[in-house]
C-alpha cells in the first residue's frame, strides 16, 4: 500500500511538471512507463493533456496566453521498443477509446473536426511543425524518430489514430468514408460509432484494409511493399492486387477508361482478399519492387499519352500501345495463393476460453462433474485469477464480504495430501493463496486446517 501511494504521488508530481513544461527527458520516460502500466492513470493523463491541447488552439491561445503554460513541440520522448508496441496499443486503446468517443463526438448538423491533437517529439504537417488543433484532412503527416503523433477524426464515427516513430501518412474524410493513405511506418487506429455510418479504410498503391469497428495496428515497409496487420478487436478485410492499384489512380482515369483498360488487359486487374478476425495478424511481402516499377511505368505512359491526345481521353490506340509494358511485367504473382494467404494468419491474442480451461485444470482440485457446478466454479477461477493477492487480502477480490487472515496455515486433505498457504472460504470451496499458484479445493475434500 505504501508503494502504491508513493507511485501515486510520483505520478501526480510528474504529470504536473509535464503539463507545466518543466519535465526533463528522464521524467517523461518515467511518466510514460506509469501511463502504459496503469489504465486508470492513463485515462487521467489523456483527459488532462486533451484539455491542455484544446486550450492551445488558436481561438483559445490569445485569451489564455498569460496563464496557459507553453511546451516545445520539439521535445523528444523516448518511445518503447517495437516488441511492446502491440501491448502498448492494446492498453492505450482500452484506456482512451471510450474517452475520445464520449468527449469528442459532435452533434448532428455541426461541422466535422479532423484535427491534430497531440505529439511526443517531432511531428510535421505538410513539412511544417504540427500545432494542436490544426486541421489535418488531406494533409501529409510525418512522425520523426522517437516521436508519436495523435490525430482525431470526428464525424458520424469517431476515429483515433496514432502514428508511431518514422511514419508517413495522410488521413482524409470523404463522403461517408474515412481513408488513411499509408506511405510507410506504423499506425494504430481505433474507431467508435455505428459501423454502417462511414466506411473506414487504410491503403496504399497495392493494398486496402477495410475496418469494421476495429482496433488495428498496421505497418508498411519504407523500402518495399511488405505489410504487417494486427487486429486487436473487431475484424478487418485486406484487399490487394492490380485492381487496388488502378483504383488508387482513379482521380485522373475515368470509370470508362478503366473499363477499357481492364477489357484489354484483365491480368492487370486481379484481386484477392482475406478476413482478419480479432486476435489475428498477417504478414505479407506485398508486390515485388519490379512489379510496382512496371505498374508505375504503365501509369506514366498513360499520363503522357493522354496529354498528347487532342481529347485528352484514353482511346484504343493508346491502350494497345501499352502491350510491351504489360508483357514486360514480372511473371511473379501479385499475391500469394488464397490457401497460403489463409494459412499465413496467426493468433496474436490468447484464446480466452482455452486459457481459462487450462487455469481451471491447474487450479481446481477434485473438480465437480456436474456441468452447472463446473460453470459456477469456472467463474470463481476467473475471479481468483484476475484478482491480485494484495487485492484479495485487502478485501477487494472475490471474498470482499469478510476480512481474510494473512496467517499461513496448513490444509490437510482426506486423500492424505496437504497444502500450505493463506486460506479462506468462498461458498463451498477453500481458496489457497500460494506463491507458486493458487488452488481451489472443495470443502468436502478437506479433513482439517491447522496453523503452522
Amino acid at each position: 500500500m505504501a508503494l502504491d501511494t508513493q507511485q501515486s504521488n510520483s505520478f501526480e508530481d510528474l504529470l504536473e511538471s509535464y503539463l507545466s513544461g518543466e519535465l526533463d527527458a528522464a521524467g517523461k520516460k518515467q511518466l510514460l512507463e506509469i501511463v502504459l502500466k496503469d489504465p486508470e492513470r492513463a485515462v487521467e493523463y489523456r483527459r488532462l493533456t486533451q484539455i491542455q491541447s484544446q486550450l492551445r488552439t488558436p481561438s483559445a491561445s490569445q485569451e489564455l496566453k498569460n496563464i496557459s503554460p507553453q511546451t516545445s513541440s520539439k521535445t523528444v520522448l523516448p518511445f518503447p521498443k517495437p516488441r511492446i508496441y502491440l501491448a502498448a496499443a492494446a492498453l492505450v486503446f482500452a484506456s482512451f477509446g471510450i474517452y475520445f468517443y464520449q468527449s469528442s463526438r459532435i452533434k448532428k448538423g455541426e461541422a466535422t473536426l479532423d484535427k491534430f491533437t497531440y505529439s511526443y517529439g517531432d511531428c510535421s504537417i505538410e513539412g511544417k511543425t504540427s500545432q494542436a488543433g490544426e486541421d489535418v484532412s488531406g494533409k501529409r503527416i510525418v512522425s520523426g524518430k522517437s516521436s508519436v503523433c495523435d490525430v482525431q477524426l470526428e464525424g458520424k464515427r469517431s476515429v483515433t489514430l496514432r502514428a508511431l516513430p518514422d511514419t508517413d501518412f495522410t488521413a482524409e474524410r470523404q463522403e461517408n468514408a474515412i481513408h488513411v493513405s499509408l506511405g510507410y511506418g506504423t499506425i494504430l487506429m481505433d474507431s467508435q460509432g455505428p459501423k454502417d455510418s462511414e466506411n473506414i479504410s487504410i491503403g496504399s498503391d497495392d493494398f486496402r484494409l477495410v475496418l469494421e469497428g476495429t482496433k488495428v495496428s498496421i505497418n508498411k515497409g519504407r523500402t518495399d511493399s511488405s505489410l504487417s496487420v494486427k487486429v486487436l478487436e473487431g475484424k478487418a478485410r485486406l484487399e490487394s492486387g492490380g485492381a487496388i492499384f488502378w483504383e488508387s489512380v482513379s482521380s485522373w482515369l475515368t470509370k470508362e477508361e478503366i473499363a477499357l483498360l481492364e477489357k484489354e488487359y484483365p491480368i492487370l486487374f486481379d484481386k484477392q482478399q482475406v478476413i482478419l478476425e480479432s486476435g489475428q495478424q498477417l504478414a505479407w511481402k506485398g508486390f515485388s519492387p519490379a512489379k510496382i516499377k512496371g505498374l508505375k511505368k504503365i501509369e506514366d505512359s498513360i499520363k503522357a499519352g493522354k496529354k498528347s491526345l487532342p481529347s485528352a481521353q484514353l482511346d484504343e490506340t493508346l491502350i494497345k500501345s501499352l502491350k510491351p509494358h504489360v508483357d514486360s511485367l514480372p511473371k511473379d504473382p501479385f499475391l500469394i495463393s488464397p490457401k497460403e494467404l489463409k494459412n499465413s494468419l496467426k493468433k496474436i491474442l490468447p484464446d480466452e476460453k482455452a486459457d481459462l480451461e487450462r487455469k481451471f485444470a491447474s487450479m481446481v482440485r477434485f473438480p465437480p462433474k456436474d456441468l452447472k457446478e463446473r460453470e459456477q466454479l469456472m467463474e470463481l477461477v476467473k475471479k481468483v485469477d484476475k484478482s491480485s493477492i494484495t487485492d484479495i487480502l485487502n478485501s477487494k477480490g472475490p471474498s470482499a464480504s469478510h476480512v481474510i487472515s494473512q496467517e499461513v496455515r496448513i490444509l490437510y486433505l482426506k486423500d492424505g495430501s496437504m497444502e500450505r498457504g493463506i486460506i479462506y472460504q468462498q461458498d463451498s470451496f477453500y481458496v489457497v493463496l500460494r506463491p507458486d499458484g493458487n488452488l481451489i479445493i472443495p470443502v468436502d475434500a478437506v479433513e482439517r486446517i491447522e496453523s503452522e
